[in-house]
């Protein structure tokens, strides 16, 4: 970064000489922010974007330009581009140039501070117009060059962008932050040999700018009122489908994509028309631009940009093809379309005053994308899946370190780290027990309001909070505070509430319920406390469909005491109807032994939700010593019953970290065993072959048995996998299910064959798939054998890696997720070489996926090593985002060092008492000092 900007200052003072500055400052955070003293009002932008060219594009750009106090500095952002020419005029006198002199920043705050001969006057209007050469992006942010091998095998190149949140002033000179709004009128130069040019809008017939020789010119009409962060850019030879002729879609849809591929656009036009009418009428305001376009580009660092008029997505994340595409990746694109649709209302029409406020976007469009999703394909059970996104993210906002949702950010490096799961997932999930606790209708009507309020406007979370305060107040809603003092803590805090639940005496009709913020390191400590609502369920009336509230408990206040009639004739109860409060619950050993007894017998009566939630919030409860591991593996006996998805997917990520924490133990024998023996019912029943108009969801449950059993040595899982692997490499044209692949593979290349492992590799060679090539980058990880695994990671660093940058984190993700041996080459690979992996896994997720899939997997003291010496090599070079992620490794293997001492003999008790066999023991009390002492050893 500091090399291209020190050749582009050079640059500059070569082409402007006279009066022009270079600054370097040591600047404060808040120094970040533009002053406001003038704001823009029109942008005109000229490009000339050329995918021949591998290195530069040129441009200019006109301001309009008003000032709020007089003044004689206009400060903008530019970046990473020569400026050859700066002229000002009075909007009144444009033959009169005022320009005096500039300034570049070569800090990271881009400022471009443009000086007037005068004093600019507030009551007046004024032109700035600027030429410049830029630099072509290497790293896929700003405007940059993608390309794919045509059906000839020929490389093609295509120019896209991506500007989000702060690469617009990579593009054009501009007040880079989501609050300048302002309208755009775009013109493209491009070569005649390239005809699909695209930006937000529609192209205008009144044509006024000149021609450029061997380029073919295209003018776009003026955007709406918007941020720069929206814009985008396309000069490809894409083919594309429309909905026009057969609309369902009241605007323009088309889904454009390299040619060949115009088949597996189909669904995305479907859906994409279903799901925006659904939210037009959710919203009860119309989509206003007059087209909409959806790209799918072979190099994008996003998953999807939600850019106005003309939303970009990787491959995957847009395209179906039958036999290719497995049901998980079909879901994605569903959920990102319904995501990006979303937006065109929430960031787009309303807009955060700056990325403090990212959650504004991304965690209603994190909602919506599940709750939108659900309005068009209810048999997806997305809202049903939330719950098991819930769960995830409750893992990642379980360190003191996590930012809050709404987070103060300056810097650059900063800003791009708010894109992270608490701006999505967390976010969301806040929302979505926003959206149970007001009622669903009311919710949605707010919603309806602040859209309505505040269109073409940038908001604080304050103007979210009066819209919904307003319809409170309408319908006489009753809430224990404000709706803005109940958010404030959800918003401005991190992490999460657990509820201590107790009965007041075991005849009593009443529940002490107290609050305490939960951490998975339990050595640290948080005074953080919510208003949190909640309900409850009791044996006697199982009836879980009313989420509304029944109660507070609220902060800083002692221990609520509820009064529930016929509490003392109850076996058991439940809080938190089907986990609709984002927080966990923890119960006195009479109440989780008696949920562990009804499970068992008659598990149906709870609701799956909570059946999930029960076992979600067990485990992790007894993961970090709130209550004993004994109660978690009781409850996990009933899933030999156990035939929903949603419950096996929440146990599956507790039964992922006893596996990594017991791997290295005498006991872990017995507790593979005991899950081969809980999921042994649905493994004859749900097999190795989808059945016709099984349930949707149905190949999650079976991919999560299947590698249960074959990673755990069922001979007839692997014999099985063995045999249709065999199939395949005899006749590639029998092809294995999508569903299938991922343990399939995994299963053979667990067992280091050499041949496996370059069949495979020679698939992903031969692959365009991009659906193919991301099941073969998850499975490849898998192998054993050290010498393939060492060159496949080294395809990360390689400068002649055959995968593409933005899907090289997929493989370090994959070897650190495949097993013990493979997390450990992993962890070594990435200390020796962050430096050279940093830049080429580039993108809002490349090294934050690493560092979290780290965060859930690292255990012991010789991981907390390593880790001081990663950071004592590379802090220097910590963006935000990694910085954040190295303390909640820290954070995480803390815990799991307290977990060894604390938890592991109640684990190796439970699983002997139930599975050992004396005959071919030792004895029962030197197995456990021996266990003890292995245990002790590995951490």
């Amino acid at each position: 970064m500091f090399t291209l900007i020190f050749i582009s200052l050079l640059a500059v003072v070569s082409s402007i000489p006279l009066n022009s500055e270079n600054v370097i400052s040591s600047i404060r955070d808040a120094d970040y922010i533009l002053p406001g003293t003038v704001i823009p009002s029109f942008y005109d932008v000229s490009l000339i974007l050329d995918p021949r060219n591998n290195e530069t594009f040129s441009g200019n750009v006109s301001i309009t330009l008003q000032p709020l106090v007089a003044t004689n500095e206009i400060v903008l952002q530019a970046n990473q581009m020569r400026l050859q020419k700066i002229q000002l005029f009075a909007n009144a006198n444009q033959t009169l140039d005022i320009f005096s002199r500039y300034t570049l920043a070569t800090d990271d705050t881009h400022f471009l501070k443009v000086y007037s001969n005068g004093e600019l006057n507030v009551n007046q209007s004024y032109i700035l117009r600027i030429e410049y050469t830029a630099e072509l992006s290497t790293d896929m942010f700003g405007v940059y060059l993608s390309s794919y091998n045509d059906q000839s095998g020929n490389r093609v190149n295509l120019i896209a962008s991506q500007l989000q949140p702060t690469y617009s002033r990579r593009v054009f000179p501009c007040f880079d932050e989501p609050r300048y709004k302002a309208e755009f009128r775009t013109t493209i130069y491009a070569p005649p040999q390239f005809t699909v040019v695209r930006t937000n809008m529609p192209e205008r017939t009144d044509l006024s700018k000149p021609q450029i020789l061997g380029y073919n010119k295209y003018e776009f009409q003026d955007t709406p009122l918007m941020s720069t962060y929206l814009i985008a850019y396309i000069v490809s030879n894409f083919d594309y489908i429309t909905n026009i002729g057969n609309m369902t879609f009241s605007k323009p849809l088309r889904i454009y994509a390299r040619p060949g591929y115009r088949n597996s656009s189909e669904f995305a036009l479907e859906f994409g028309e279903k799901n925006m009418v659904a939210f037009e009428r959710y919203i009860e305001l119309p989509y206003d631009l007059p087209k909409m376009d959806k790209v799918a580009i072979p190099d994008f660092s996003a998953g999807a940009m939600e850019n106005w008029g003309l939303v970009l997505y990787r491959e995957v994340a847009l395209l179906v093809r039958d036999g290719v595409t497995t049901t998980s990746a079909l879901q994605n694109v569903g959920r990102i379309i319904c995501h990006e649709n979303m937006h065109m209302w929430f960031g787009n029409e309303v807009s955060p005053l700056n990325w403090t406020y990212t959650w504004l976007n991304e965690g209603f469009a994190n909602f919506f994308e599940n709750y939108g999703t659900e309005m068009v394909r209810p048999h997806w059970r997305m809202m049903d899946q939330y719950v098991l996104l819930i769960q995830g993210v409750l893992q990642d906002d379980a360190v003191l370190s996590v930012n809050p949702m709404t987070h103060p950010v300056y810097t650059p490096s900063q800003i791009m780290g708010t894109f992270n799961a608490v701006a999505y997932q967390k976010s969301g999930s806040v929302i979505r027990m926003l959206q149970h606790f007001l009622t669903p209708e009311i919710f949605r009507r707010g919603l309806v309001l602040y859209i309505r309020n505040n269109v073409r406007q940038a908001v604080s979370p304050s103007n979210l909070y009066e819209s919904l305060q307003q319809v409170v107040n309408e319908t006489n809603t009753s809430l224990p505070d404000s709706v803005a003092n109940i958010m404030e803590r959800w918003t401005t805090q991190g992490g999460f509430p657990v509820l201590m639940v107790r009965k007041q005496a075991p005849t009593a009709n009443s529940l002490s319920i107290s609050q305490q913020r939960f951490l998975t390191d339990t050595s640290l400590s948080s005074s953080n406390e919510w208003h949190v609502p909640i309900n409850w369920v009791l044996s006697t009336n199982p009836n879980f469909s009313d989420t509304s509230p029944q109660a507070w408990v609220r902060p800083s206040s002692p221990a609520l005491a509820v009064d529930i009639p016929g509490l003392s004739n109850a076996s058991w109860f439940i809080i938190n109807k089907q986990q609709t409060g984002y927080y966990r619950v923890n119960y006195e050993d009479e109440n989780w032994a008696a949920l562990a007894d009804v499970l068992a017998r008659s598990h149906n009566v709870i609701h799956h939700l909570n059946r999930a939630q029960i076992l979600d919030d067990v485990f992790n409860l007894a993961r970090n010593g709130r209550t004993h591991y004994r109660h978690a593996l009781e409850v996990s006996r009933y899933l030999i019953n156990e035939t929903d998805y949603i419950p096996w997917g929440a146990v599956n990520a507790a039964f992922s970290y006893l596996d990594i924490v017991l791997s290295s133990t005498p006991v872990y024998e017995l507790f593979q065993r005991h899950i081969l023996r809980l999921s042994e019912p649905l493994f004859d029943q749900l097999g190795f072959e989808p059945k016709q108009n099984e349930e949707f969801v149905t190949p999650y449950q079976r991919n999560i048995i299947l590698n249960f059993n074959c990673r755990f040595g069922n001979e007839r899982c692997l014999n099985k996998s063995r045999e249709i692997l065999m199939q395949f490499r005899e006749n590639p044209s029998q092809r294995i299910h999508p569903d299938l692949k991922t343990t399939i593979y995994c299963s053979a290349l667990r067992e280091g064959d050499a041949d496996t492992f370059n069949f495979l590799w020679e698939q992903f060679r031969a692959s365009q798939e991009s659906s193919e090539q991301t099941i073969l980058l998850n499975s490849l990880g898998c192998t054993s054998n050290d010498t393939l695994r060492s060159f496949y990671m080294n395809q990360v660093i390689s400068p002649n890696s055959e995968v593409r940058e933005q899907d090289r984190h997929t493989i370090l993700v994959s070897v650190i997720n495949s097993s013990p041996a493979g997390m450990e080459a992993a962890l070594d690979f990435v200390i020796e070489n962050f430096a050279a992996i940093k830049p080429r896994v580039s993108g809002l997720s490349g090294t934050r996926n690493i560092l979290t899939a780290f965060a859930r997997r690292l255990t012991s003291r010789n991981h907390a090593a390593k880790i001081e010496t990663f950071i004592s090599r590379y802090q220097s070079i910590f963006s935000a985002a990694e910085e954040a992620g190295v303390r909640s490794i820290n954070e995480n293997i803390a815990a799991s060092i307290i977990w060894s001492s604390n938890n592991y003999n109640a684990v190796n008790g439970w699983l002997r008492n139930q599975y050992g066999n004396s005959a071919n023991m030792i004895t029962s009390s030197l197995l456990i000092l021996v266990s003890i002492f292995i245990a002790f050893y590995n951490h």
